[in-house]
């Protein structure tokens, strides 16, 4: 520094000289006033001091370091504050969808409870509907399997019935004909008479004078009409005297004379006609029949 001092006697009228770089810098730091151009003064009686080259130099460098670190501080918080402010916007936004995708996805929940219920109950009705249908045909095939097997159980004792009386009849008519057959071998047989001659009486002699009596020209009297055969009664057995009669539903009964045939009427004879036996009432003659 000592280097830099000069005395007043050696300095000479100040030249005009132009800012150097380092006070540009200082001067943008500071404000952005340019630096002042000193007047120029008079010669001082006094010695003066200057500021070293170098040391300037040095002062400069660091005051353009700190500017240097001040802006790119400031460059490096500028953007991070947006980038946190739209990080924070995103995340609110991310947020506020899902909680839409929410509300959307409970009223979808709910929607399709609502619609599980309505098919349950659905499927509940259809169910009791169709149980419902179940029992009712159920019963209705009880009834009607009842219904058959009373049926089944009538006809067979109708036919068990039948067959006892058939049986019956049977029995009856083999025991008459046993009978007939007992009877017919216990009887003796009839005497047989010898033929007897017939004598011609004399032919009368007509008395003198007697008139020929007229011969007759009339129409000779029809015989009698014969009676009618009677289709609903037959002749099964003739015993004693007594007729066994079937009609077509296979009823047996007994009759001789003077009984009643049922729809027929009285019974007048019982006799004997040719090979056959019949049974002479006041609506016809019942006669055999081979039904």
């Amino acid at each position: 520094m000592t280097k830099g001092i000069e005395t007043g006697a050696e300095t000479k009228a100040p030249t005009q000289t132009s800012p150097s770089p380092e006070a540009l810098l200082k001067a943008a730091v500071s404000g952005g006033r340019e630096p002042e151009t000193p007047a120029p003064a008079p010669a001082p009686a006094k010695p003066v001091f200057t500021l070293d080259p170098r040391l300037a130099g040095v002062t400069g460098a660091a005051l353009g370091l700190g500017l240097m670190l001040g802006a790119g501080a400031t460059t490096l918080t500028g953007p991070r504050g947006d980038r946190s402010v739209a990080a924070f916007t995103e995340v609110q936004a991310g947020l506020e969808a899902n909680r839409v995708e929410a509300s959307r996805l409970n009223t979808e929940i709910e929607r399709l409870g609502k619609t599980l219920a309505a098919l349950r109950d659905a499927g509940e009705g259809r169910r009791n509907d169709l149980k419902s249908s179940t029992t009712g045909v159920t019963e209705r095939l009880a009834k009607l399997e009842q219904t058959l097997i009373a049926k089944l159980t009538s006809f067979g004792e109708r036919a068990d019935q039948a067959e006892r009386e058939q049986s019956a009849r049977l029995a009856a008519l083999t025991a008459q004909i046993e009978k007939r057959t007992t009877v017919a071998a216990a009887a003796p047989p009839a005497p047989v008479q010898p033929p007897v001659a017939a004598v011609a009486a004399p032919a009368p002699v007509a008395a003198a004078g007697a008139k020929p009596e007229p011969s007759q020209t009339g129409s000779i009297t029809d015989a009698k009409a014969k009676p009618p055969a009677v289709e609903n009664w037959a002749v099964r057995d003739v015993y004693d005297g007594t007729a066994i009669l079937e009609d077509r539903r296979r009823r047996l009964v007994e009759v001789g004379p003077g009984d009643t045939v049922p729809g027929i009427g009285r019974v007048e004879a019982v006799e004997r006609r040719g090979r056959q036996w019949v049974v002479v009432t006041r609506q016809g003659v019942i006669t055999p029949q081979s039904w």
